[in-house]
């Protein structure tokens, strides 16, 4: 039986950016985050793989090296709680509840009802250990921007480092003739399949184990919501699976990373800047390809 580690955080409130960053960099998918006193509480959620160890560990060098940074102590308290795979849903039922997204979607999960209005779309989505129930502001973020830059129907679509499949779904429901969904994390992979089945999006959407050379073809659109290492290390791989004129939607990104991430990317001379969005201290960059070919 499958069992995931809760790591207990109780920081200072101004910390509450840079360790939750630091979390979804070393494969956090979920947090929880609620206000207590004297600061806030977050409840990062782990497989118990051997590797969560190493995660509690490379946190409290983290904490230490923000200490040497800012000059001043920063006071914590953290532990872990094993959680058997059939206590996770009933963790989750506590706070995940329907939640509309951009103009037009509504997320929800399986226990609860849509409660849809005229011209809203539904997208259900099983809660797991993948990231991405609609509740973090860089998806939303993205699926806010995928409705503004599919007017059209019929466009394909890439979604890199998909988690739950909740922005290849959206894609799918926007009226994508094709999405190819991506992602290296096993767990993620079943997620994905599931939900995509549930929403009746399987015959468009097809989910893909592994990197970016599993794609063979260019696409029209491509939403990376990913770390920043990882788009930084992906930048010429992305540009050659982007269609001349196609959108190249970036997220994951924090707003004092957006600057260098915005230039990084603009050297290449082969996109152009079309729109920066905001969401907390979260950014979404949005590119369009030039045509041509990008510098190597």
């Amino acid at each position: 039986m499958k069992q995931w580690v809760a790591l207990n955080l109780l920081i200072p409130q101004e910390f509450q950016e840079a360790v939750s960053n630091f979390l979804m960099e070393q494969g956090a998918t979920g947090i929880v985050e609620t206000e207590e006193i004297p600061g806030v509480r977050l409840k990062a959620y782990f497989l118990r793989d051997g590797k969560e160890k190493k995660v509690a560990h490379a946190l409290r060098q983290y904490l230490k090296s923000l200490e040497r940074l800012l000059s001043q102590k920063v006071s914590f308290s953290m532990d872990t709680t094993l959680i058997p795979e059939q206590d996770w849903g009933e963790n989750w039922k506590r706070f995940f509840k329907p939640l509309r997204v951009g103009s037009r979607f509504v997320v929800f999960p399986p226990w609860e009802r849509a409660g849809l209005k005229r011209g809203q779309i539904p997208v259900q989505i099983t809660p797991g250990m993948a990231f991405g129930t609609g509740t973090h502001a860089t998806t939303q973020l993205c699926i806010q921007v995928l409705e503004n830059r599919m007017k059209r129907k019929g466009l394909s679509v890439l979604d890199v480092g998909t988690g739950s499949g909740i922005l290849a779904i959206a894609a799918a429901k926007l009226g994508a003739q094709e999405v190819w969904a991506i992602d290296i994390d096993e767990v993620a992979i079943e997620g994905a399949r599931e939900n995509t089945e549930k929403n009746g999006v399987q015959g468009i959407v097809r989910i893909r184990k592994g990197g970016l050379g599993r794609i063979r073809k260019a696409v029209d659109v491509i939403v990376a919501n990913i770390d920043l290492r990882s788009l930084m290390r992906l930048r010429m791989p992305l540009l050659r699976h982007l269609n001349d004129h196609g959108f190249l939607i970036l997220s994951g990104i924090l707003r004092e990373q957006e600057e260098s991430i915005r230039q990084y990317y603009l050297e290449t001379k082969a996109l152009c800047l079309v729109s920066v969005d905001h969401q907390e201290e979260w950014s979404c960059l949005t590119f369009k390809k030039e045509e041509g070919r990008a510098k190597k």
